[in-house]
Parts: structure tokens; C-alpha cells; sequence
């Protein structure tokens, strides 16, 4: 049945466009005012009940100031049960209970009300709306608002709002012009006398507005959207007007795909008298009218532009962008790069192919391979480093029209991946021009004759000693850097196989430590540069003027310690020429927690030692807003319930540090370090242990995945409606390996992501361990990060960062990339958002509809997807914070093309947030550095990496940070 209640999204755009002819009007509460920074009726209900939980309990603590916050939430709720005299909690009678309860005389609930919404302006929704009146598609708006968003946003937009309250009725009975709205406000306003917030009031409509909505539906369209349907009086008046005969439709948007029972019955109701009525799943009032306004008018380029115009209407200053800066005063450290400065021809050859049905790129290689022509396709053009011979004697009559010279700047190379390239090609194949070097002309050098070889599955494999090569880039106008990095090459008489490469290429690699690797550099290098710079025309002596000019030295950085008790050494011998980069080494970041003998703060960087030695940040909750302990759900095969148990046990227990004991230090167990236990539920019990089985037998690997996938989220279902758990931890045997990812037929699926997407729609936490895990012999390791990682997901902040900006909050963009068939879908993830003490920890997906990919297969958001995605984090900020930010910091793993930026950033703006930060945190793969020591005045490698916080900037935007390396030791602080 409920399927013929839901009218799915999309269909619900395309009816609104169909009918745009038809005259439509909207209900709207209070929902569709949070992202203009009103509270919502759930918000109200939360702050009345803090305000009599605190009026009665006055010593209680701050922390009960911010009702979003789940805990407080629940800790306040279980006093009012406790008392016996209030609602239980969603009970429908909450929100007039508590409005009398908080401000029993009506003045003051008035006056209450028009504090919320005191400076408020309409959002993007509202704006729309307008827009939508104005083209005729919307001509009235029913709200059981107090906030005036209509009748301000109808001002702002030229229209003559007429506003109709409780006490002006008759104002109803008009004729209504094309530049009127109609604001019909069914709970009254704030500056007139007649508010309805009792349930008294509440249980009541105005005859003349029942009657109205009866006769104005008719033939009329409603769209109800941001509205509960708490309201008795109203949801009867809704039954009686879409029991009647008529034409109009009733359209419920509703936030995701729960349905109320009364709106369920209302929409039952309306079908069974032969009225069209339907219950759609949205993402929130503004993104729905922004669809909505997309979808009437997609053909529509005029007004479409109107649309671009009020999204970018912020009316604030233009972007600036902050330049990176680092105060360096001294030097104290000297860290060595894998950088060899390199300048490029200042010119390429270009000239236009009939490629005709080919491919361009596999032509080239073609066309080119064994000869000494480097060759791109690039804009329709090809674009060459060869001799013009050359170039007429392979591409001959295919050629169209001249040959020309044009230049080539290190911008151009830097920022266009194609020349990349061809500078790469360039350089290869000169540099295998040695005796006994080879390339494979993309990226790697390595030596003819093998290092060693080895036998694996029979297979006789030769390992060769190379390098591979690419390009970095800084702020250098000059030059470039040519990098090497140290690989290995494996040859044999028949294919190697993926896996056998992958672990071959770990165990050679993975184990180079400094010195080992600069002497892999060191080594390269003298085969290369045989003592000297590397300065070469290409092709060789060729009288191209495409010259190269390769430094044999490797760049150095400069660093500053910020430790004024750090002792420098320096070199007796430096060439200062050889410091290509400076930078800083941030002392770690000091953590706070709290005191272990009093109630006070304590710091320390060292987060294992804290909780040793002191109590999580958060201790004093405990009791009151937290539970007194943490409790853990448990889906696990009956068949392993039992090692599954002992291992889970082992949290209670000591594990000894056996490696890396300056940073590890003994886990104490979970009640000591976290002062406060965690519960265990027993194998045996059915409420909190669930046994899951599944059938291997008959079936394809592919169905069986999907299987286990539903059956996983159904015992998840099965946990949280019995216990009210909020982590879930699921065991994964091997036997469950085959069907953990899979890749058929276009569709790809991952276990992993779809037991967390499932687990997020729900708010539940979820831990997945693995059965290897169980006889891993890093005890000690496996307890802290498991320990630590239940410990947060139960909503607990175990420490925070000593001096953040107050008022500063975090979100981090993640996308999901879905491959069926020939189509794509792009699901965007605000990954995290939190405020500055890691606290309110939010996450949605929001499927992306209009997105590009580059070459990489990133995807990027178009202008209103990103526009919209800044929708999201302000919803996210109103659902998770008592207010909203002063400055959000937004990252993610890809650079944010211009339409990102101004996308986000012009809607954050409107919310009246003006400091946004945009940072791409990306892994640097060319660039690398060791660490160098000074021993009898001689600079030499360091047995030991860098150090963790070493930062170096490269360019205005861009810096190196350093957060894996050597940290302060727990046993020797020097």
C-alpha cells in the first residue's frame, strides 16, 4: 500500500511542470524556515524543555545550553520522565504542552516568538516562491508560520502580499490580481494579539479559513512541505477538503521517505474519495523549490536567468583569497628533496592530423614508437618535439597545412597535463639513450640486467633496479623539478599477474628507510648525471633549438623549529644556492583533557598518555548528559560467536606495547583509560547478539553480495528497534570475502559502503571488524585504535585541540561514484561536519544531478549543485549547532573549480557567514624530502624521517605539511 502512496521525486517535478498552467498553492510550517535561521516547532519544543529542566535544576551544567546535541537531548528527557507530569516524548500534545508550560500568559509566548525571528531574513526558498507567484504557478501560501518570510519576501520581490490572520479573516474574500500573494497565516502573527499555540487553540480553525481551503482546492493544487501535521484542527480541515469531490491534487513533501500515520491517513483518506494524493520523499523546503523553479523553466532561458540571479543575489563583497605565509626567522633543520631543477624548450612544433576514425592517442604511439618523435594530441592539433623531417616523413600526406613553431611556457606545462607528457617523453627517451637503461615512455627508467630474480607460482621473475620519473611544480617562474622516486621494474617470459606485482613492489619498497633510500638517489643519480648537469637538445644534436637543461643537484629546504628549546647544528660547508624551499616544524598540537584529580583542564600532545594518565574530555558528562557506560550491539555468525566474544573481551584486559615503544605506549584496558566501562553483550543474548547465517549454495556470487548486503541492514533494523544501540559492530569472516566487493556488467558494489550508507540514514555507528583481526599479533595497537574508535562513535569527545577559534565549524566533501551499465551516478557526502571542539557530528548523501568528470574520473559540481550542497551544510549547521558559525572550513580530496566556489560560497554568504575557507588536502605522490642530521660539522641522512607538523610552502596557495613522521618520544623528549 505504501507504494501507491509515495509519488517518486523526479515524477513529482515533471506533474509540477506539466500543470505549471494550473494555479498551485503551498502550505508551508516551520520547516521550510530553518535555513532562514528560524527554529523549527521540534527546536521550540527542545528549548522549552530545557528551559524548565534548567529553571528547576540550577546548578546544572553549560553543556545543557545546546539542546541539538543528542545527549543533552536525552539526559533532559529522561528528568521529564522521570518527574511523571510531562508528555512522553513525539507525543503529539508536545508542542502546546510545553509553549503554556514554559509561558503560560499569551503576551509573553507572543513576545517569544517575535525574539525568533527578530532580524531573520528569507532564504533561498522563499525568494523562488516568489518568483513562482509572480509566473502564476503559486498564487496563495497557507502557513502556520509566525515569521513574516512570506510577506518579507513577497516586499523584496515587488509583490503585494495580502496578509490574512486570525484577526483579519475577511480580508479573504477578494479578487486577486497577477502581482498579488496571498499569505494566509493560520496560527496568526507575532505583531497582531491573536496567536494559537495552546492546545485549546490549536484544536481549533477558524470556520471561514476551513471553509476557504475547502473551496479554493477545488480545482487548485496544494503542495504542503516543511509541515509536521501536528496540528489537529488543521490536518481535519485538510481530510474535509480532499474528501470532497474536485480536481485539485494534494502533494505531502516530506523529508525522506518516513511517512507519519496522520499524514498516511490524510493521503489514504483522499484517494478512497477519488482525489489525487501523493507523498513525496524531498531533501528539504529551498532545494525543492529551487528544482521545482528548474523544472517549469527549463526551456524557459529568461527566466532561468532570473533564477542564476537571485541565487547569486548575496549582495556582499567579492571572494578574496588568502595567501599562504610562513614567518621564518632562523634555521635549524636541513631536509633533502628528490628535486632536480629542470628547464624546458621554450617552443614545440604544432601542426593539424586527419586522424579520421582513429583514436588520437593510439595513433601517436603508434605512429611514433621506435622513432625519436615525441608526439601529443592536444585541442585537435598534435604538438611535437622531433626534427621537421621527421615529422613529414611519419605523418606524410595526412598532414593539413603547415607545420609551425609555437611557444611553450612552464604555465602551459604546469597546468595542462598533455605537455606534461610530452616534456616526460622528451626526457625518457634521452635518458635511455644510455647503454643499458630502458623506459617504458610514460614514467619509468630501469636497468637492463636484473637485481635478482625469484620463483613464485613457478614463474621465474626477474627484479630490476629503477626510478620513476614525473614533474613538480612551485612558485619558481624559471624552472621546474625533475623527481625520482625510487621503484622496482619485474620482467618475465610470461604475464605477471596484478596481485604478484602489488607484492613483489611492497616488500622491495616498503621497508626504505631514509638512508636507504637517498642512496637509491644517490645511486640514479651518478648513472644519469655522471658528475655533471645535463644539458641536451632534443632530438640529440638535432638543430631543433629544443633545448632541456636538468640540474645533477637536488634541491634542499630550510626549516625553522618552533621550539626555542631546540639546539641547532649547522654545516661547516653550505651552498645556500641549494635551498630551493623554507619552511616551519609546528610543534605538535596540544590536546586537552580532563584532570585526573580534579575537574579542571590538562594538556598534553601524546593521546594515549592522556588517557592514562588523566580522564577524556568529556568525563564529567558521564551520569548526566551520557550514560554512565558504553553499549555495543553485536552481529556475528553463531559459528564464530565464540572467538568473537574473546577477542571483544580483550578491550577489558592489559596489552603490552611489543613495537615502536617511544610513541606506543601499554593499553591499560577500556575502564582505565576511558573511566567508564564498556558493555559486552553475551553471546547468548537474542536483544543485543544477533546471529546471521548466509546460503553459499545456488546461487551467483553477485546475488549472494546483494543478499548478504539487505540481510546485514535487516539484523542492523532488527538491533536498534530492540536496544536503543548507537554502535553496531559487525563481524566479517572469510568466508564473506568473495561477495565484499564485485564489479559485473557495469554495476559496482562494495559491502563496506553499503552496510555504512545504511547505517548513516539511520544514525547508527557501525564498526566492521575483519577475522584476520582476531589473530593479529599487534594486540596493543588493534585495542587502542578499537577502543578509541567505540569510544567516539558512542558520541564522546575523548579530547580536544588546546586554542581553536570558537565559532568556527568543519565540513568534508566525500563523493560516491556508482558505474551501471552506460549511466553514472555521483552521490555527494558531506562526510563530517562538526563544530571546533569536534563535537555535534553530523553526515548526509545527496545524489548529484548535474555533475562533470575529468580524466581522472573526478567528479565536480556544477554551479547549482554546489549552491545546493551550501544548503545542505546550513542544514546540517541549524540540525547540529545552537547556532550558526562564524567561519566554516570546507575540504576534500579534489581541487573546487570556479562554479564550486561560487556555488558554495555565494550560499553560505547568504546565510551571513563571510569567512570560508576552500582547502584541497590531496597527498603529494612526486615530491619527497629526508631528513638530514649535522655530525662533526658534516651534513649527513638521519636514520629517522622527518618530523610530523614540517611544513614548507611552494606556491600562494599550495604548502607541503608533514602528518605522518618522527614525533616527540613518550620515554625522551629529546
Amino acid at each position: 500500500m505504501k507504494e501507491k502512496l509515495i509519488l517518486e521525486y523526479d515524477a513529482f517535478l515533471r506533474s509540477i511542470k506539466r500543470n505549471k498552467d494550473i494555479s498551485h498553492s503551498l502550505l508551508i510550517g516551520a520547516g521550510a524556515s530553518i535555513s532562514s535561521g528560524i527554529q523549527s516547532a521540534s527546536d521550540c519544543i527542545w528549548e522549552w524543555k530545557k528551559d524548565i529542566y534548567l529553571s528547576q535544576n540550577h546548578n546544572a551544567s553549560e553543556y545543557y545550553k545546546n539542546t541539538k546535541n543528542e545527549s543533552v537531548r536525552a539526559s533532559i528527557q529522561s528528568w521529564l520522565d522521570n518527574e511523571g507530569i510531562y508528555p512522553s516524548l513525539n507525543a503529539n500534545e508536545e508542542y502546546s504542552y510545553y509553549a503554556e508550560k514554559s509561558y503560560p500568559i499569551a503576551d509573553d509566548r507572543r513576545k517569544y516568538f517575535q525574539t525568533l525571528i527578530e532580524g531573520r531574513k528569507p532564504y533561498i526558498g522563499y525568494k523562488l516562491l516568489c518568483l513562482l507567484c509572480e509566473e502564476e504557478i503559486v498564487k496563495a501560501v497557507w502557513t502556520t508560520n509566525f515569521d513574516g518570510l512570506v510577506i518579507k519576501s513577497a516586499h523584496q520581490a515587488n509583490l503585494t502580499p495580502i496578509e490574512i490572520t486570525l484577526d483579519s479573516v475577511d480580508k479573504i474574500y477578494r479578487n486577486q490580481s497577477r502581482k498579488e500573494l496571498l499569505s494566509i497565516s493560520l496560527h496568526g502573527d507575532y505583531k497582531y494579539n491573536t496567536l494559537k499555540n495552546t492546545s485549546s487553540e490549536l484544536d481549533n480553525q477558524n470556520d471561514v479559513f476551513v471553509n476557504t481551503l475547502a473551496r479554493y482546492h477545488n480545482d487548485k493544487n496544494l503542495i504542503v512541505i516543511g509541515y509536521s501535521g501536528r496540528d489537529k484542527s488543521l490536518m481535519k480541515a485538510l481530510s474535509d477538503t480532499f474528501s470532497q469531490k474536485g480536481s485539485g491534487r494534494l502533494y505531502w513533501c516530506g523529508y525522506g521517505y518516513e511517512i507519519d500515520n496522520v499524514v498516511k491517513e490524510l493521503i489514504e483518506a483522499a484517494q478512497q474519495h477519488g482525489r489525487e494524493a501523493f507523498f513525496i520523499p524531498t531533501d528539504g523546503f529551498d532545494k525543492t523549490l529551487l528544482h521545482i523553479t528548474k523544472a517549469c523553466f527549463e526551456d524557459d532561458k529568461t527566466t532561468l536567468g532570473r533564477v542564476n540571479s537571485i541565487l547569486a543575489s548575496t549582495g556582499v563583497e567579492e571572494l578574496e583569497t588568502t595567501e599562504f605565509s610562513l614567518a621564518m626567522t632562523r634555521t635549524d633543520k636541513y631536509i633533502k628533496s628528490n628535486l632536480h631543477p629542470i628547464s624546458f624548450p621554450k617552443e614545440v612544433f604544432q601542426f593539424e592530423f586527419d586522424f579520421g576514425q582513429e583514436r588520437p592517442w593510439a595513433t601517436l604511439r603508434k605512429l611514433t614508437k621506435g622513432t625519436n618523435i615525441c608526439a601529443i594530441p592536444f585541442k585537435r592539433k598534435v604538438f611535437a618535439l622531433a626534427t621537421l623531417s621527421s615529422i613529414n616523413n611519419i605523418f606524410g600526406a595526412k598532414i593539413k597545412g603547415d607545420i609551425a613553431r609555437v611557444p611553450t611556457s612552464k604555465y602551459d606545462i604546469e597546468n595542462v597535463t598533455v605537455f606534461k607528457e610530452l616534456m616526460l617523453q622528451g626526457v625518457l627517451k634521452t635518458l635511455s639513450d644510455n647503454e643499458g637503461i630502458q623506459t617504458n615512455h610514460k614514467n619509468k627508467l630501469w636497468l637492463d640486467n636484473s637485481d635478482k630474480s625469484i620463483t613464485q607460482n613457478h614463474q621465474t621473475i626477474e627484479i630490476h633496479k629503477a626510478i620513476h620519473l614525473s614533474f613538480f611544480f612551485d612558485f619558481h617562474s624559471k624552472y621546474a623539478f625533475l623527481t625520482f622516486k625510487p621503484t622496482v621494474h619485474l620482467t618475465s617470459e610470461s604475464e605477471i599477474s596484478k596481485e604478484i606485482k602489488q607484492s613483489l613492489s611492497k616488500v622491495s619498497l616498503e621497508k626504505l628507510f631514509n638512508k636507504q633510500y637517498d642512496d637509491i638517489l644517490e645511486y640514479w643519480k651518478k648513472v644519469l648525471f655522471k658528475g655533471s648537469n645535463l644539458n641536451f637538445e632534443y632530438p640529440h644534436k638535432s638543430g631543433t633549438g629544443f633545448n632541456f637543461t636538468i640540474s645533477q643537484n637536488t634541491a634542499f629546504a630550510e626549516i625553522m623549529v618552533v621550539d626555542r628549546n631546540y639546539k641547532a647544528y649547522h654545516p661547516n660547508i653550505y651552498d645556500k644556492r641549494f635551498t630551493q624551499h623554507k619552511g616551519i616544524q609546528f610543534l605538535e598540537p596540544e590536546l586537552v583533557f580532563t584532570n585526573s584529580n580534579s575537574l579542571n583542564q590538562s594538556k598534553d600532545f601524546h593521546p594515549m598518555r592522556a588517557l592514562k594518565n588523566h580522564r577524556p574530555y568529556d568525563f564529567p558528562l558521564n551520569g548526566t548528559i551520557y550514560s554512565n557506560e558504553i553499549s555495543l550491539g553485536v552481529i556475528c555468525g553463531s559459528k564464530y560467536s565464540k572467538d568473537f566474544y574473546g577477542f571483544l573481551n580483550e578491550l577489558n584486559q592489559k596489552h603490552k606495547s611489543n613495537v615502536n615503544p617511544n610513541y606506543l605506549i601499554d593499553y591499560p584496558g577500556f575502564s582505565s583509560a576511558y573511566n567508564i566501562p564498556i558493555n559486552l553483550p553475551l553471546s547468548d543474548d537474542p536483544d543485543k547478539w544477533i546471529n546471521i547465517e548466509i546460503d553459499h549454495s545456488k546461487r551467483e556470487t553477485q546475488d549472494i553480495a546483494l543478499r548478504l548486503a539487505r540481510l546485514i541492514t535487516t539484523k542492523i533494523d532488527q538491533l536498534i528497534n530492540k536496544q536503543s544501540q548507537h554502535i553496531v559492530v559487525i563481524f566479517i569472516p572469510n568466508e564473506w570475502q568473495a561477495y565484499e566487493t564485485y564489479d559485473k556488467d557495469g554495476e559496482v558494489f562494495d559491502l563496506h559502503d553499503y552496510i555504512k550508507a545504511f547505517a548513516a540514514s539511520k544514525g547508527v555507528s557501525t564498526q566492521l571488524i575483519r577475522e584476520n583481526t582476531l589473530t593479529d599479533s599487534l594486540k596493543c595497537q588493534i585495542f587502542w585504535w578499537l577502543s578509541l574508535s567505540f569510544y567516539v562513535k558512542s558520541l564522546r569527545t575523548p579530547w580536544i585541540l588546546n586554542d581553536t577559534e570558537k565559532d568556527t565549524a568543519y565540513a568534508g566533501i566525500g563523493y560516491s561514484i556508482n558505474h551501471k551499465a552506460n549511466q553514472t551516478d555521483i552521490v555527494i557526502g558531506c562526510s563530517h561536519i562538526y563544530n571546533s571542539q569536534g563535537q555535534g557530528l553530523k553526515y548526509k548523501l545527496s545524489k548529484v544531478d548535474n555533475f562533470h568528470l575529468d580524466k581522472q574520473a573526478n567528479p565536480f559540481l556544477s554551479y547549482d549543485d554546489a549552491f545546493q550542497f551550501g544548503v545542505s551544510i546550513r542544514e546540517l549547521f541549524y540540525s547540529s549547532m545552537d547556532k550558526l558559525p562564524n567561519r566554516v572550513v570546507i575540504h576534500k580530496r579534489t581541487k573546487f573549480t570556479s562554479d564550486e566556489t561560487k556555488g558554495i560560497t555565494e550560499s553560505l554568504k547568504m546565510a551571513g557567514i563571510k569567512k570560508i575557507d576552500l582547502i584541497e588536502i590531496n597527498y603529494e605522490s612526486d615530491a619527497s624530502f629526508v631528513a638530514t642530521n649535522i655530525y662533526e660539522g658534516k651534513m649527513q641522512i638521519d636514520g629517522f624521517p622527518i618530523s610530523r607538523g614540517t611544513c614548507i610552502i611552494t606556491n600562494k596557495t599550495t604548502a607541503l605539511l608533514w602528518t605522518h613522521g618522527i614525533v616527540p618520544s613518550v620515554k625522551n623528549p629529546n
